[in-house]
């Protein structure tokens, strides 16, 4: 069972992180039903998700900074090839996005952005799996380390630029550095 505050936020695959603004009954089919609301900020919508299955749809907590650590970690072991077939790899990639686990999604980056190096040539959709599960990592990130857009893409794109480089990065060494700049940035600005 998710453990649900109005006010607080949750993971959804589909969207990245919502706050949760109300719970909602509604009258469908002359069944009662009951809803949580998530207001998603980054693309202004509200979303009404049945409380019945908001597990099976991959809603889940935030990730805590020592989670994010782990799948940072994570990113950087040996990936696994990717299924030659087109109609595998899609399966595989859509289960892994649409479950929403952040150890899924830093697999999804990290075996993508590692497929060139046995030839595996990406589809559109393989890149769009890419692209979405980045968004949802960067979206994560933003509000579990309370970083600004830029800086949590800034993270992102170093952590695969080392990883195509062969190296590891200190997950806890760059968010500290940056909140230490966004702390900086405040006292300026106070």
């Amino acid at each position: 069972m998710i453990d649900i505050k109005v006010g607080g936020y949750l993971f959804y695959p589909l969207h990245g992180v919502g706050r949760i603004e109300e719970e909602v009954s509604l009258l469908l089919e002359n069944q009662q039903r009951d809803y949580y609301k998530l207001y998603f900020r980054e693309l202004k919508m509200d979303v009404l998700i049945p409380q019945e299955s908001a597990e099976q749809l991959g809603i889940r907590p935030l990730s805590s900074l020592a989670i994010l650590e782990k799948s940072h970690f994570h990113f950087f072991t040996k990936f696994s090839k990717l299924p030659i077939l087109v109609s595998e790899r899609r399966q595989l990639l859509n289960a892994k996005l649409k479950s929403g686990e952040i150890f899924n999604l830093a697999e999804v980056i990290r075996d993508l952005v590692c497929a060139p190096k046995y030839e595996l040539k990406l589809t559109s959709h393989d890149k769009d799996s890419l692209q979405r599960a980045c968004d949802l990592v960067i979206n994560e990130l933003m509000y579990v380390a309370k970083l600004p857009i830029d800086k949590a893409i800034d993270n992102l794109k170093k952590s695969i630029d080392l990883r195509l480089r062969g190296k590891k990065s200190d997950f806890t060494s760059l968010v500290r550095e940056i909140s230490l700049q966004n702390l900086k940035s405040s006292r300026i600005t106070d």
